[in-house]
């Protein structure tokens, strides 16, 4: 999930999918996780372009097609807003995947490849996998040749 004052989207240019594909995704996500409620407002159209540098009709498109698939809903003269009847997908596992995402929102951000995410995650995992076994051994006595 974005932190407060981050854009909601940012742009993978390394990406195959198209932009308004990317915005979608990533809207329909942040919708089916919570972040946007059911009846709440999305960002305005013009608002959403300018914070992603995104052009204007790239959001419409993307709009539209979470429109058609019943998750947000047009009133006119007001804006976009979450389809009341919205399913939540609040289980360990989608919150989990907000968590990565942000992270690798936050690398992505600092200019780093998705090879290069993987090899830092992968690192930290397996230090924090290491760390962990170290301190069950050293617990159960092994560390220093107790058995």
């Amino acid at each position: 999930m974005p932190a407060a004052g981050e854009p909601i989207f940012a742009i993978d240019e390394s990406s195959d999918l198209p932009l308004w594909v990317q915005l979608r995704n990533r809207l329909a996500h942040l919708i089916r996780s919570g972040y946007f409620k059911a009846g709440e407002q999305l960002p305005s159209l013009r608002t959403l372009s300018a914070e992603g540098k995104i052009n204007y009709n790239t959001v419409t498109k993307a709009y539209r097609d979470l429109e058609v698939s019943g998750l947000i809903v047009s009133v006119r003269g007001r804006g976009m807003y979450v389809e009341k009847n919205v399913a939540v997908d609040d289980s360990p596992e989608a919150a989990i995947d907000a968590m990565a995402e942000q992270c690798i929102g936050e690398y992505r951000a600092l200019g780093l490849s998705f090879r290069d995410i993987r090899r830092r995650l992968d690192a930290v995992v397996t230090s924090m996998a290491d760390a962990a076994a170290e301190a069950a051994d050293e617990k159960r006595g092994y560390a220093d040749g107790k058995h």
